[in-house]
């Protein structure tokens, strides 16, 4: 299974670069096609991000996040196991708590791959993580191949 990361969601909403927004959309798209499950954290970290970086209106951020929520097939929370490794993440410094956390509960949820922009690419926690788009902000090879795009 395939899940996302926030920050690929919110190019949905953001229409600083439009091309990676339209990219954005095509990659929810065929994860919503796909089934994918949402991690219920990363609904709540669009709903931050569209407050507070992106300035809308909390009407707006909710709705927004109530449709990312109801769009995914099934959603999954945080373990107590997905914290606790996330913990120990953090504290080595490998990387962010809540970076550690998505990882470690899309493990618990029996995803495969993590989709990210912000995460460096390759295997944490069990975890493949993918980046959406190479550095001319077209969809990498791995995107390509995993949706089809």
């Amino acid at each position: 299974m395939i899940t996302v990361d926030t920050n690929v969601l919110v190019y949905i909403y953001d229409g600083y670069d439009p091309g990676r927004q339209a990219a954005a959309i095509r990659v929810f798209q065929q994860l919503t096609v796909r089934r994918a499950p949402v991690a219920r954290q990363v609904i709540g970290e669009l709903h931050n991000v569209l407050r507070r970086k992106l300035a809308r209106p909390a009407w707006e951020a909710a709705q927004a996040a109530r449709t990312m929520l109801a769009a995914f097939d099934a959603s999954f929370p945080a373990s107590e196991r997905a914290v606790e490794d996330a913990l120990a993440q953090a504290s080595a410094g490998r990387l962010s708590y809540w970076d550690a956390l998505l990882a470690a509960s899309a493990r618990d949820a029996g995803c495969s791959i993590l989709i990210s922009e912000d995460m460096h690419p390759g295997t944490l926690l069990s975890i493949e993580i993918v980046k959406p788009f190479d550095v001319s902000g077209q969809f990498s090879d791995r995107i390509k191949g995993l949706l089809e795009l």
